[in-house]
């Protein structure tokens, strides 16, 4: 076969611009979720704060997808609660109804990423009236 120098820059510029341009194959980001518990005395019928971080910080369409927060209070009743994250991180303002320990689950589940998990436990106390 017989080509010109023209013809073969021109398939190699094809080429390239086709790798350039196919999508590129990277493996799913695995992240972790790092729980930033109440601080202080909690007490019941108060808010309460609950921040989360996730590293590293997701970008593109893991950006935009919220922590699932699911709160269990003493007597079991379980309330759920989207996080939006900006730059990797939100908070949540939590009512706590009675006294006991409560449990949190949070759960990062990513389009691109493996998802993640993360557990925490806090206390409340009993409020001591009004004012509190």
């Amino acid at each position: 076969m017989n080509f010109t120098r023209g013809t073969l820059t021109i398939a190699a510029l094809a080429g390239a611009a086709t790798l350039a341009l196919a999508p590129t194959a990277t493996a799913a980001t695995t992240y972790q979720i790092t729980v930033i518990p109440p601080i202080g005395t909690v007490r019941a019928n108060n808010l309460v704060t609950l921040g989360t971080l996730v590293t590293p910080t997701p970008t593109g369409t893991d950006g935009s997808t919220p922590v699932e927060l699911e709160l269990s209070d003493p007597s079991g009743d379980v309330t759920a609660q989207s996080i939006p994250l900006t730059l990797g991180a939100g908070t949540a303002a939590i009512r706590t109804h009675e006294a006991g320990r409560y449990s949190v689950v949070f759960t990062f589940a990513p389009p691109n990423g493996t998802p993640a998990e993360a557990t925490a436990q806090f206390d409340v106390v009993a409020s001591s009236g009004l004012g509190s």
